[in-house]
């Protein structure tokens, strides 16, 4: 998930594939393999030789962004409370 967000937090103002690319940190064969799938959904597109976000994408980074936001702040309430790790203190 948190591969998909950087994906598309880097074509929200247009990006060109190298570029795109380097910033997710993602090998070609990677980079292709998350384009076609996102440009599939309808999350991005590939417009005058950049990749950019569709009003879809938009809403779809919003709510991506709320749930790994949601799964940080449970990480860390799990390790506050997880007994198993004062035991062995």
């Amino acid at each position: 998930m948190e591969l998909i967000a950087s994906i598309l937090e880097g074509c929200k103002d247009g990006i060109r594939k190298t570029k795109l690319m380097y910033k997710a940190n993602l090998s070609y064969r990677l980079f292709c393999k998350y384009t076609k799938l996102l440009e599939k959904k309808g999350l991005i597109v590939f417009d005058n030789n950049e990749y950019k976000l569709t009003s879809k994408g938009y809403e779809y980074l919003a709510h991506l962004r709320e749930y790994l936001e949601l799964k940080s702040r449970l990480e860390k309430l799990k390790s506050i409370i997880d007994i198993s790790n004062e035991t062995k203190k």
